[in-house]
């Protein structure tokens, strides 16, 4: 039987761009090369990311590195750059240990150890809320750990929510953190609300079985998850065993639950597909209009009828060949329909973070090179109405990665898209910043550190962190 373990990429994913550094560091004063800083951009850019302590274990996968938080200060007098790991308890073991102490996911899982099967590394995602710049994890069934947002500490494990997966997300309305989390045994998906004032509600959600999941969409009333087609063999988990299929046969469900109410309204249907990350979604009267990154043929050993040749990422086992597309939900019938907006490679769309839930113009996606390893060669902006699209390439040689829009302003345009930007083989990397709407240079600014390629981005508004 094919496993993950027949696809082991660790060289891949642990050099070159994806070296990890072994030092935090903090610069002051970092050199503008291009442009001027607009007026009223204040915040900091952070990116989280895979970077061992130690050397790994082997087989090595990406997401088993401890996380690394890269940030750059901007609007507090000259821009800065700090780099701080996550100080989670496996980081904390480790550290006592003087090595790496835990398998990676290409490895048995240790299902004595007392934190769970695989190590909690906090590398995934940022999410900003009340203050606090929290370190997200990609596999359900982890605590998130708080971070000082301007410092990079890591202050406390934040544990008011209990467990979740990666990709909460803050309403920009109520303030609320909305989140999900899930587990190989029932309740294999449950939703969950934050208030601002404490109150926590975490609703079980039926499903036929265990489904991975990675994000959510909000609009302003509901919830939008996702039942996948993409799971665990039903007849493998049946002999304890655990091997990944995608059926091709059985829909993906869409559902709206409703946060006023905590609860399920219904499910829709659309063509079998695995998604990793939406866009946005938005109410239209008695639609709701939800824009992702979904993928047909997502498992390298599990190929789909009519692949072709085209040259994708892949990670470990996992291919990436997403299209962005907008599946218009009907709340009379119950049906849903799908229009491909933009069928170049490219994912981790980005919106306005003050925008989530409501009609946005654009997505901002990385566009992926030409190859079997992942590396980001450039900016798209796709229209969410048209699907009219324009891309920014990196010059050749250098890679980028996942973008923020970072505002600046009340108003829509009154942003930038930040990104960092690195040169292969150099031991410096930029930060850019982008006109959302034509692409075109605004600044550069020069950070004397290498940055490894790496996963999920957030702008922190500092004017929020002052009031907050």
């Amino acid at each position: 039987m094919v496993s993950a373990r027949d696809y082991d990429d660790g060289h891949a994913y642990s050099s070159g761009s994806f070296a990890p550094v072994d030092e935090e560091r903090s610069i002051e004063a970092l050199e503008l090369l291009e442009g001027e800083l607009p007026a009223g951009l204040r915040g900091v850019f952070a990116r989280n990311s895979s970077n061992p302590k130690f050397t790994p274990p082997t087989p090595y996968h990406w997401f088993d590195g401890d996380g690394m938080v890269h940030a750059v200060e901007l609007g507090a007098g000259a821009p800065r750059y700090r780099n701080r790991w996550v100080r989670t308890r496996g980081y904390a073991a480790d550290v006592a240990a003087g090595r790496a102490t835990r398998t990676g996911l290409l490895s048995r899982p240790d299902l004595d150890h007392p934190d769970g099967p695989y190590k909690n590394t906090a590398n995934t995602d940022l999410i900003y809320w009340r203050g606090q710049l929290l370190a997200l994890w990609w596999l359900g069934g982890g605590t998130p750990y708080a971070l000082d947002p301007q410092t990079l500490d890591t202050r406390a494990r934040f544990d008011q929510a209990g467990t979740m997966t990666a990709h909460a997300k803050v309403d920009p309305r109520t303030g609320d953190l909305v989140f999900l989390d899930y587990a190989m045994r029932p309740p294999f998906l449950t939703h969950g609300v934050l208030t601002p004032a404490g109150e926590l509600t975490r609703t079980p959600i039926e499903l036929p079985g265990p489904r991975p999941q990675h994000d959510v969409a909000l609009t302003e009333r509901y919830s939008v998850l996702i039942d996948v087609s993409m799971f665990a063999d039903p007849e493998a988990l049946a002999r304890a065993k655990v091997r990944m299929r995608f059926f091709p046969d059985v829909p993906t469900r869409l559902g709206l639950f409703d946060r006023q109410t905590h609860s399920l309204v219904r499910w829709f249907e659309v063509p079998a597909c695995y998604v990793y990350h939406f866009a946005n979604a938005w109410e239209d009267g008695t639609k709701v209009v939800v824009t992702a990154s979904r993928i047909r043929d997502p498992l390298v050993y599990d190929p789909q009828p009519g692949r072709g040749d085209r040259l994708v990422p892949r990670i470990a086992h996992l291919r990436l060949e997403p299209e962005l597309v907008r599946w218009t939900l009907d709340l009379d019938t119950g049906l849903a329909r799908e229009d491909v907006l933009d069928d170049a490679v490219a994912e981790f769309p980005r919106v306005d973070d003050r925008r989530i839930g409501a009609p946005t113009r654009a997505a901002y996606l990385g566009s992926f090179d030409a190859s079997e390893t992942l590396a980001f060669a450039g900016v798209r902006r796709v229209d969410l109405d048209s699907g009219a699209a324009i891309e920014r390439r990196y010059p050749a040689g250098c890679v980028g990665g996942e973008v923020s829009v970072a505002p600046f302003g009340p108003g829509e345009d009154d942003a930038v898209l930040a990104t960092f930007v690195s040169e292969l083989g150099a031991e410096t990397c930029e930060l850019w910043l982008l006109d959302p709407a034509t692409l075109e240079t605004v600044a550069r600014v020069r950070i004397p550190a290498r940055i490894p390629a790496g996963f999920h981005t957030r702008w922190v508004p500092l004017q929020a962190e002052q009031t907050a």
